[in-house]
């Protein structure tokens, strides 16, 4: 947390799915034809998605993804830090493409629409007020709820 800085940062399908490509190549993982067609689905959702989702859209042929193989790179993928997982209003989970590393998000309740927030910047005063009470916070998640401009505009 040594980078004060609060910064969006933007993650286009493209980069994302380079990244992750890279990131396994570096890890001597595989590339198989299900993975990189679990990545490409995943690098292309605009908005967050269920497990569910990603294994009914790759079942049908070409690709025949078995649902264990969806589901167990969606997990591979949230332990290494390239996906969150997000609680929904409904209470059920979905997921967000990010990258590795501390972040914060920004999470639109209609569209699923998400914002990767870098920086820990906008904590410093609640810290500050919490170590007033005598509270010492050792670690923090930041995710923030609302409407996207998209949707914001939808409503008017």
């Amino acid at each position: 947390m040594t980078d004060r800085h609060n910064t969006i940062i933007s993650l286009s399908t493209t980069d994302w799915e380079q990244r992750m490509t890279a990131a396994l190549r570096e890890h001597h993982i595989r590339l198989t034809q299900p993975r990189r067609a679990i990545i490409h689905w995943i690098a292309c959702q605009p908005h967050v998605f269920s497990t569910e989702a990603l294994a009914a859209a790759l079942a049908p042929p070409p690709t025949r993804v078995s649902r264990a193989t969806a589901y167990r790179m969606v997990d591979y993928l949230r332990e290494q830090g390239w996906l969150t997982r997000i609680r929904t209003e409904r209470g059920l989970y979905a997921y967000a493409r990010t990258i590795p590393g501390h972040h914060h998000h920004a999470i639109c309740l209609r569209c699923g629409t998400t914002l990767l927030i870098d920086g820990c910047a906008i904590l410093d005063e609640l810290n500050v007020l919490l170590a007033r009470q005598g509270f010492r916070v050792q670690h923090h998640l930041l995710e923030l709820t609302g409407l996207c401009w998209r949707c914001q505009a939808y409503e008017q």
